[in-house]
């Protein structure tokens, strides 16, 4: 009898791990669900636009004057970053080559 109850009883409770596993997931699942939505609540939805620094930074600038399309931001000659306040026809400050549209 002690080898039905060994056999059987092992039987009776082989189900509480897999339910707590599947707890224990649905559990985390519904936590990342609250972090997200607080990171949603406390960040504006015009920051989560991946636009928003390149026109926050057009707007400060004035915007492109005429439709001319904005500067590079990087040198198209040497690979250097420009200055904020360069503007097309102007030559690179640092290969000297002039940068036209």
């Amino acid at each position: 009898m002690d080898e039905q109850e060994k056999t059987g009883g092992g039987r009776k409770n082989a189900w509480l791990p897999i339910a707590g596993g599947v707890a224990l997931i649905i559990t985390l699942f519904i936590l990342v669900k609250l972090i997200f939505a607080g990171l949603e609540r406390a960040l504006p939805p015009e920051r989560l636009h991946p636009d928003y620094f390149t026109a926050s930074q057009s707007q400060a600038a004035g915007g492109p004057e005429d439709g001319a399309p904005p500067a590079p931001a990087f040198c198209p000659f040497c690979g250097e970053g420009m200055t904020d306040s360069f503007q097309w026809g102007q030559f690179c400050p640092w290969c000297g080559e002039k940068v036209e549209a």
